[in-house]
């Protein structure tokens, strides 16, 4: 394979991943919208996330497509 076809085929493969992890960012927007964090029926605050939830989020995103 010649140098260009190269660069095309890697270029091709990191657009791939952009648009992956911006689907999952995406996700992950969604998720934060859910009601699980909006204000509970008591008046207790709902916008309370775990830093583990956050890190499996991470490393969701961050995954190879």
């Amino acid at each position: 394979m010649n140098h260009i076809h190269k660069l095309q085929q890697e270029r091709g493969e990191a657009v791939e991943q952009v648009l992956s992890m911006r689907d999952r960012i995406a996700e992950m927007r969604a998720h934060l919208q859910s009601s699980k964090f909006q204000p509970q029926a008591d008046g207790t605050r709902g916008d309370w996330i775990s830093t583990a939830d956050v890190q499996r989020w991470l490393d969701y995103i961050g995954e190879e497509p």
